[in-house]
């Protein structure tokens, strides 16, 4: 009598329907990581509709993997999205106060040029005084023939009048000043030009400070001595206006 052969028994497959499945979470992921990478965007499309069309034909036309990576495309809403609404709020407003402020200083520093001008018209000195508004501030230029004898650095007595027309404005500004000497090309047989355009411009300073009352913390000297011509050194009339002592008003905003 022939022995039936046994059966034998087939392991457990049941396995592999999970195991599919946890693959398709792991590539999921990783797709999911790819979209938030933002990579070029026409790429991207094409990488998702190929695997779109993959998983849709191994899962009956019903893909999970075009939901997924569709996660790549929704912009993410940060958890702090008031806060930081609210320092964009408060930067917004901070720029709109620095605009008005720098409007008001604008006129204000125009206002001042005027006064000082007028001033200077009615009392007949505007001819020796040159008063500018520029970019960064107020620019007031004094020849030296009316603040100092030749080659000497003490103020002349008729300097009263002009120095204090000006200091009435400069010191209502309440701004930074700075006073700046300067000469001409031609070697002072005393001192160097560099001293001469210094110390004028330390005599002009103590004037305003001591005489005038304006904030010495606001005030500093600077020296150029003859770099910086506004006219030809050939001409006397030139060097008679490159030798001067500027007052220079400066803005808070440029």
């Amino acid at each position: 009598m022939k022995r039936k052969k046994k059966h034998e028994e087939h392991a457990d497959e049941g396995w592999l329907l999970p195991y599919s499945d946890m693959m398709t979470l792991l590539l999921a992921l990783f797709i999911v990581m790819f979209a938030m990478a933002r990579v070029d965007e026409e790429k991207f499309q094409e990488f998702r509709s190929e695997f779109g069309t993959i998983f849709s034909s191994t899962s009956g036309g019903n893909s999970v993997i075009g939901n997924v990576v569709d996660l790549g495309q929704t912009k993410m809403v940060p958890a702090n999205s008031d806060q930081a609404a609210q320092e964009r709020s408060v930067a917004s407003e901070s720029a709109k106060e620095a605009q008005l402020a720098q409007k008001l200083e604008d006129q204000q520093m125009a206002d001042a040029r005027e006064h000082i001008k007028t001033a200077l018209d009615d009392a007949n000195l505007a001819d020796d005084v040159e008063v500018s508004l520029r970019s960064d501030g107020i620019h007031i230029s004094l020849e030296d023939s009316i603040l100092f004898s030749p080659g000497s650095t003490d103020l002349s007595s008729s300097v009263e009048q002009y120095l204090t027309i000006v200091s009435k404005e400069v010191k209502e500004l309440n701004k930074e000043v700075v006073v700046a000497g300067h000469t001409d090309n031609v070697p002072d047989p005393n001192d160097s030009n560099w001293e001469l355009s210094a110390k004028r411009a330390i005599a002009v300073m103590n004037y305003l400070v001591q005489t005038t009352g304006i904030n010495q913390n606001k005030v500093s000297i600077q020296a150029f001595a003859d770099t910086q011509p506004t006219a030809s050194n050939q001409t006397t009339e030139g060097r008679s206006k490159n030798r001067r002592v500027e007052i220079v008003v400066y803005k808070d905003y440029e």
